[in-house]
């Protein structure tokens, strides 16, 4: 008998190119998350014309976007989500342009073409949110020795000059860990995916983003590639409410995140949450200080597997 479990499905199945040609999400630099519920009784319809409609749109944007799709594991039956990375913010112009209709944003039928799509979800479930991978500064997050820095360090300026006009420059998520990029997980190569929503007090906003990016560092590197966690901001929706991508291996990776959680391990993440991340300046105060109360979400995605 196996004594070990089977190796969970990804998504990377999902799509013909090769892992070094997807975009996912810890190479993109931007991420829409759209969620539908699937009308009872149209399951398998649905689900069909998700496989089709993914399909066509990766075939027809290789090198620009990716889609994926997944689906809630412990969460509302048939409620299905997906991740479309895109190269760059102007991508979603660039692809809106290409023949899909505007109605529909980057992932719709061309102009006129009516499959019967609408009559598959739920009228009014449909939710798209644009999401940014946070970077040091974004949104004016920047803490003041931060911005202190950044007025004599290249490195930590977020900002770049493109026909002469001054804008925030977005870089991937992989970048916000120090391991390489061949050793994490994304959206592509995890079997499982969390995703972690919480908002934050604006008065500590900037402490926020420090506290979660050393937070998702400390995770990446106590999980040694077994799970990857991202931190990404949400553009056009909800001010300061972060979007946490955790990436795991398979559902042992869970109990593996609990462990950690559990350590009496300096070097592991219980340390950060009885840290002071409010200075004494201002009052000072732990992780529930900067957190809304009741405000935390966690929804655990699967990969839609196409037979």
């Amino acid at each position: 008998m196996n004594a070990f479990p089977p190796a969970a499905a990804t998504a990377q199945h999902q799509v013909r190119t090769p892992p070094d040609k997807t975009l996912d999400t810890a190479s993109a630099e931007v991420v829409l998350w759209r969620s539908a519920q699937i009308r009872a009784g149209h399951g398998p319809r649905a689900r069909a014309a998700t496989r089709a409609l993914a399909e066509d749109f990766n075939e027809r944007n290789e090198g620009i976007a990716t889609a994926l799709s997944f689906e809630d594991a412990f969460g509302t039956r048939g409620r299905l989500h997906w991740l479309i990375h895109l190269r760059s913010l102007g991508d979603y112009t660039a692809l809106t342009q290409r023949g899909a209709d505007r109605g529909s944003g980057v992932f719709g039928r061309d102009a006129g073409e009516d499959d019967g799509w609408e009559e598959l979800f739920e009228a009014g479930s449909v939710r798209e949110t644009v999401l940014l991978p946070h970077r040091w500064g974004i949104f004016g997050t920047a803490t003041e020795a931060m911005a202190q820095q950044e007025t004599t360090r290249q490195d930590l300026n977020p900002v770049e000059t493109v026909d002469g006009r001054a804008r925030f420059q977005l870089l991937p998520a992989a970048r916000q860990s120090s391991l390489p990029l061949e050793s994490l997980l994304t959206s592509a190569s995890s079997g499982l995916l969390m995703h972690r929503t919480a908002q934050v007090h604006y008065a500590y906003r900037a402490e926020a983003r420090v506290l979660v990016r050393t937070l998702a560092e400390t995770y990446n590197l106590n999980a040694k590639g077994r799970t990857t966690v991202l931190l990404f901001e949400e553009a056009f929706g909800q001010m300061d409410r972060l979007h946490m991508f955790i990436h795991m291996a398979d559902i042992e990776a869970y109990q593996e995140l609990m462990a950690l959680d559990a350590s009496p391990d300096p070097s592991a993440p219980r340390a950060s949450y009885i840290q002071e991340w409010i200075s004494p300046e201002r009052g000072g105060g732990t992780w529930d200080k900067i957190v809304i109360q009741d405000s935390a979400r966690d929804g655990l995605l699967v990969p839609r597997t196409f037979g």
